[in-house]
């Protein structure tokens, strides 16, 4: 699916609301009214970003360690993880984390503080990891652990490019028209101090739609889920068990 251009967007946001109708946004725009619906629009979607996990902005992120190394760089979208996904894959089990500051101070001062098992914890815009692989580590120094974590480059340029923010009239998005135009026209509304009931509603309806529709949902049950275990009463014998 293709969204609107930016441009498009603030045309659409300025008609509605009996604007003149802007004829560029960003690239050379000469009205300060399209300026600042660009700027509105812009502000749109960094603010979504922040309300769900949405799916279209799932990233997966990796790691190959290297000996003596324990802290590495986050990807430069990165905007918040995606808990339990934090895996190494060399070793085939999940990483254990993110531990708090009094845990890693136990990790890295205590005298019991090693396992086998990598522990993690985010530290500014990196990962650091613990214990620290060395050389001469079992299965080796250079491990493949792997993660998902929430994108916060909402925008897109003409080639469908994840980039921070809109910067030319060409640039898309990842969320739906409807919702970034109904954002534009309350952020504006609000900008000038008018009433913004009836745009407040309308932004929440058109919100709670794109929410409800981003992702599925698993079926629930009620009902206990079917076990086959291996042994139980119902597969052993209550007795005459062979002596050998």
């Amino acid at each position: 699916m293709t969204n609107s251009t930016v441009l498009q967007i603030v045309q659409t946001a300025a008609s509605e609301m009996g604007l003149q109708t802007p004829t560029s946004a960003l690239l050379n725009a000469a009205d300060l009214t399209a300026i600042q619906l660009a700027a509105l629009y812009n502000a749109t979607g960094e603010m979504l970003v922040k309300r769900r996990q949405w799916r279209m902005l799932f990233r997966e992120g990796s790691i190959t360690t290297v000996a003596g190394k324990g802290s590495y760089p986050l990807p430069a979208d990165y905007a918040r993880p995606i808990n339990q996904t934090e895996w190494d894959r060399t070793n085939r089990w999940p990483m254990i984390g993110p531990e708090t500051p009094q845990q890693w101070q136990w990790l890295k001062s205590g005298i019991l503080s090693t396992g086998p098992r990598e522990r993690f914890r985010l530290v500014g815009n990196n990962i650091e990891i613990w214990p620290i692989p060395s050389a001469d580590s079992v299965p080796g120094p250079n491990l493949d652990l792997s993660y998902y974590y929430v994108g916060k480059w909402w925008a897109e340029d003409e080639a469908g490019e994840p980039i921070p923010k809109a910067v030319t009239d060409t640039d898309t998005c990842v969320f739906d028209d409807r919702l970034m135009v109904s954002g534009v026209k309350l952020r504006f509304f609000q900008a000038k101090g008018f009433d913004t009931t009836a745009f407040a509603a309308d932004f929440q309806a058109n919100l709670d739609d794109a929410l409800a529709q981003d992702s599925g949902a698993p079926i629930l049950s009620l009902s206990r889920e079917p076990q086959f275990p291996l042994i139980t009463i119902y597969n052993v014998p209550d007795g005459s068990w062979p002596s050998s």
